[in-house]
């Protein structure tokens, strides 16, 4: 017998005696009480880091910025650290990249191209301390395929969707095997057989007494 809880009670929690809900809790918050849309743009400009000029304009610049801030032992042992419990260099860089973009050091396409050098250089220190480098985001670490559906994968789709187009498509094959079948037996019954060249096996005249 499955024990349930009472689902009621966070919910009862959560509303005083006059059936409100208290202030500060999910249910007391009204959906529309929020920005319009376009709100930012109506704020000053230079709010946000971002919305400045960046930092660094020159990829060769932010990338010893960053490097320099992995080189620190602290930095350096976290990233060892996560590389070791699987984290991949991909989501790693990312991160960075999207963490320095965000704190204004640069720009959105320097982003985009300090990317492979900063994972060059995490690749390197997990080979130099024996950790073996996952450099993607998948399960065994290669980069995704590109394959296309497979005709196995096809078939099970077609199979729990069109069943009736799955009984079309083997009867038409059972069909064609039986045609090819048919002209099999056909071709070794003609004159061109090559099982009729052969000479039949002689066999002894009866004697009649």
């Amino acid at each position: 017998m499955r024990i349930q809880g009472n689902q009621e009670a966070p919910m009862m929690e959560m509303m005083a005696e006059d059936n409100q809900p208290i202030q500060g809790s999910i249910q007391a918050l009204d959906p529309l009480n929020r920005m319009p849309p376009g709100h930012s743009l109506t704020g000053p400009q230079g709010k946000w880091a971002w919305e400045k000029p960046p930092r660094f304009a020159d990829p060769e610049e932010a990338i010893d910025f960053v490097i320099d801030k992995l080189e620190e032992p602290a930095v350096e042992s976290d990233m060892l650290n996560l590389m070791t419990a699987g984290i991949s260099i991909e989501e790693m860089v990312e991160t960075i990249a999207l963490g320095g973009f965000a704190t204004g050091h640069y720009s959105p396409d320097v982003a985009e191209i300090i990317k492979a050098p900063i994972a060059m250089y995490l690749a390197g220190i997990a080979v130099e301390n024996d950790i073996p480098p996952k450099m993607f985001n998948t399960k065994s670490g290669m980069p995704p395929s590109n394959e296309q559906v497979t005709e196995g994968q096809v078939f099970n789709i077609m199979q729990d969707r069109e069943p009736e187009r799955i009984d079309a498509i083997n009867k038409a094959m059972d069909e064609q095997e039986q045609v090819m079948r048919q002209e099999d037996q056909i071709n070794n019954e003609s004159f061109l057989s090559p099982n009729l060249d052969e000479k039949p096996e002689e066999t002894a005249d009866a004697t009649i007494t």
